[in-house]
């Protein structure tokens, strides 16, 4: 009798352990572990075909020594950015909104003032410079068709409330300016001109031109301390031991788009005009 009464607690609490562990088990199940934004998880390496060739990459490099191939590209998954009549790839203009409504919860008034440009619509806004302005000067301030980043359907323009700073360097010494150079990597973007960058790129610096990169390569990045995209993709190839154009073959593929005996290519935003990259 001492045994049983004795056995009986034993045998209850034993059922109640087993009924709470299960209980416990699927709520364990359906709460898994969210890696942060900044954590430092690894971004997948890209591939070579992604860094080099295929001009649908977050990652491919877009600039007057890697023209677009082919020269006419055009993006598949283009759509307007919600509360605009501009365009980017799906992806991308998730992001963008994304960042224009965290902007508008801190208080930042930020709009968008350019997107996707086609080849044709890229061919003549250079052709209007250059026969406003002439092709030396015309070359400084715009990009050949098939060279413009704005093509990818991946970069934007950004502008604020304060029209006065739009498409000028003083729009980064604006609330607008100095949240984005703070915040654009959380939504996948860099700043694709930096201040001290206009040695590699060829252009002045840019506060309010984004390039989408995707979330994981935007932090990584960051964490890299890469001062230009030109720079971080090319550690990108090095990885992947794709042997880089040679000085020559740069060389004859900016004669080839008329433009070598121009550079360096620098512009000057003060006059405040929206030239097209």
């Amino acid at each position: 009798m001492s045994s049983f009464r004795l056995g009986v607690p034993a045998l209850l609490l034993g059922v109640g352990l087993l009924v709470s562990g299960v209980a416990a088990a699927p709520a364990a199940m359906a709460a898994p572990a969210i890696p942060s934004v900044g954590s430092e998880k690894q971004p997948k390496a890209p591939t070579a075909n992604e860094l080099t060739k295929d001009p649908a990459s977050l990652l491919v490099l877009v600039n007057r020594d890697n023209a677009l191939k082919p020269a006419n590209y055009k993006p598949k998954d283009l759509r307007t950015v919600a509360g605009s009549d501009s365009q980017l790839r799906d992806e991308a203009a998730t992001a963008l909104e994304r960042l224009l409504d965290a902007a508008r919860k801190d208080s930042r008034s930020l709009t968008v003032l350019s997107a996707y440009r086609s080849y044709d619509r890229q061919a003549a806004l250079f052709n209007q410079y250059k026969a406003r302005y002439g092709v030396e000067f015309a070359t400084r301030i715009s990009a050949p068709a098939g060279t413009s980043e704005h093509q990818l359907g991946l970069a934007t323009d950004l502008g604020s409330h304060n029209t006065a700073c739009d498409l000028k360097a003083c729009f980064g010494d604006t609330p607008e300016g100095k949240w984005l150079a703070k915040n654009v990597e959380r939504f996948g973007f860099i700043v694709r001109y930096p201040a001290d960058g206009e040695k590699v790129t060829g252009y002045k610096h840019e506060p309010w031109h984004l390039r989408y990169v995707g979330v994981e390569q935007a932090m990584a990045m960051k964490a890299s301390k890469a001062k230009t995209f030109e720079e971080y993709h090319a550690s990108l190839v090095k990885a992947t031991k794709v042997k880089p154009l040679t000085a020559e073959e740069m060389k004859q593929q900016r004669e080839s788009l008329l433009i070598l005996r121009f550079l360096p290519p620098y512009r000057d935003w003060s006059i405040g005009y929206d030239f097209a990259r």
